[in-house]
């Protein structure tokens, strides 16, 4: 534990370094807290970060002290500040820090009077004249109850410069039990109310394969419907939900137990769509498709597309659709890489029936907004990053509802626990339904085969496993594998082969049909 004397000579060594909120005298440093959900940082720029903790087992009003570091032993501090929090803030500790230099690693902690949390460290960002290699992971939906965090713990040991959150990062419901299709318990059972959702937020961080992710890698989040409520539609009266299901209160909920525990500030009351540069190299465009969303068309029923399917209705809004417009036109950066949190090729099934209607495939008016907008300024080298759907699909994203041309390419991370297709009774179109097996599931290659076929912009799926996307973007190529999860019913480190599901792609290159399935 540092003695006063300490903090205030290391206080003089951040003064040229930027932190918001300012800090303030108004309150003394917290006597006492425990640090259970370990330290998390966000946003790499080339001279920032947000770095974030939440304290557990605190009274009252205080300040939390945080430095920041060059080393590991916190030798050549280069920030410190004390943080105000409180019980209204669910004793959130976050700030943004600038001053920083590019593409340099740095060490941060947090503490009390008495307690101090673990390490954590981050890189910054590359400079915004960089050609270097840019590597990170992507993944989603980690249901905590469904299995164990073995995709995580993997995650902790790669050499990526950070990661990316697709959304469903927590689960509002718990969807499973211990001994029947889960592995874990949730004592929380479905969130409601403030303290709920912040005890969602605790209880996935009380398995540290998650902390260790977090003090490893600055992360780049967004959220999906999860984080509040499955399938709700942000702009939609009663969120489009059935009565009961949804309000106001739970929405505002949600929202604050998300801001409080992700390490980055929203612009302005709740906005989190946003952009990111590394270098030359990746633009990282990270969209939100909850918050500004229309009703889902259909129900949001396994079946046919539904008159008025296709009629106007928001999907990211015309606010949200402006921006990425002008973002994906003006980026200077060899891969254009947007952060999607729900598919963009349709996954359609027997008898023309389509798989649900809650991604962007119930939103083709804006789809093809969008998807025209990178054809029509012929905009090269957009790779959609994406996640939800508990699947690992890569294949070819094309204009006119999958039936034009190519214009992007789609690579879907699987899930982190979530269960995937082949764990449940999949509705495959037709009154069908494909028999899944929880415990385990072995998807037969001819199904692959027949819904890749009426699919055909599908080069590769696995309905089966879990797991998250690992990228490393040069200036020439964007390469991707998807790491895949032996289990998660138990503790385990093992993977299945990459072979199969690794993908090398050169610049101007829209298409990769063909690179491990079929043939277009």
């Amino acid at each position: 534990m540092l003695t006063r004397r300490q903090l205030v000579r290391r206080g003089a060594a951040g003064a040229a370094v930027l932190l918001l909120p300012p800090a303030t005298a108004r309150a003394a440093v917290l006597r006492d807290g425990r640090f259970r959900q370990g330290v998390l940082s966000g946003d790499p720029t080339p001279d920032g970060i947000t770095l974030l903790t939440l304290l557990d087992d605190a009274e009252g009003r205080g300040q939390v002290r945080l430095e920041v570091a060059r080393d590991a032993a916190f030798r050549r501090v280069v920030a410190s500040r004390n943080i105000t929090t409180s019980a209204r803030d669910g004793y959130s500790v976050k700030a943004r820090i600038r001053g920083l230099d590019p593409h340099e690693r740095y060490f941060y902690r947090f503490e009390t009077r008495t307690t101090q949390s673990p390490v954590g460290r981050f890189q910054t960002a590359l400079p915004e004249d960089s050609n270097e290699t840019v590597k990170f992971a992507f993944f989603s939906c980690a249901d905590y109850t469904h299995g164990y965090y073995n995709a995580y713990e993997l995650m902790a040991r790669e050499d990526v410069d950070f990661v990316v959150n697709l959304g469903d990062y927590i689960y509002a419901e718990a969807y499973h039990r211990r001994g029947q299709t889960g592995v874990r318990n949730d004592p929380i059972g479905e969130a409601r109310s403030l303290d709920d959702y912040r005890d969602k937020y605790a209880l996935y961080r009380s398995d540290k394969a998650l902390r260790d992710v977090h003090a490893k890698f600055p992360m780049i989040a967004t959220w999906d419907d999860h984080e509040v409520i499955d399938n709700y539609a942000g702009s939609a009266p009663a969120g489009g939900l059935p009565a009961g299901k949804y309000n106001t209160a739970r929405k505002n909920a949600g929202y604050k137990a998300y801001f409080e525990a992700m390490p980055f500030f929203a612009s302005g009351r709740s906005r989190i769509y946003r952009g990111l540069r590394f270098g030359n190299t990746v633009d990282m465009i990270m969209l939100d498709q909850r918050q500004y969303r229309d009703d889902q068309p259909c129900n949001d029923a396994v079946a046919v597309p539904c008159a008025g399917y296709d009629a106007p209705r928001a999907y990211l809004g015309r606010a949200q659709m402006d921006w990425v417009k002008q973002r994906l036109a003006s980026s200077p950066a060899a891969w254009k890489v947007i952060g999607n949190e729900t598919m963009m090729m349709n996954a359609e099934l027997l008898g023309g029936a389509y798989y649900t209607f809650d991604s962007w495939q119930g939103y083709s008016n804006e789809r093809e907004e969008l998807l025209e907008h990178i054809r029509s300024r012929a905009i090269q080298d957009v790779v959609f990053v994406t996640g939800d759907i508990h699947t690992f699909i890569a294949g070819d994203v094309r204009t006119q509802r999958q039936r034009g041309e190519s214009v992007a390419l789609e690579f879907v991370g699987g899930s982190i626990t979530s269960q995937s297709f082949g764990e449940t009774d999949l509705p495959v179109g037709g009154g069908q339904t494909l028999p899944g097996n929880d415990a385990n599931p072995n998807t037969p290659q001819a199904i692959i085969d027949t819904l890749r076929g009426l699919n055909p912009w599908v080069d590769q799926a696995d309905f089966d496993h879990h797991g998250y996307g690992l990228v490393e973007a040069s200036p020439t190529k964007f390469d991707v594998s998807f790491k895949r999860v032996q289990t998660i019913k138990r503790r385990s480190r093992a993977t299945l082969p990459s072979t199969g599901f690794t993908y090398s792609v050169a610049r101007g290159q829209k298409s990769i049909k063909g690179v491990n399935g079929p043939p277009a």
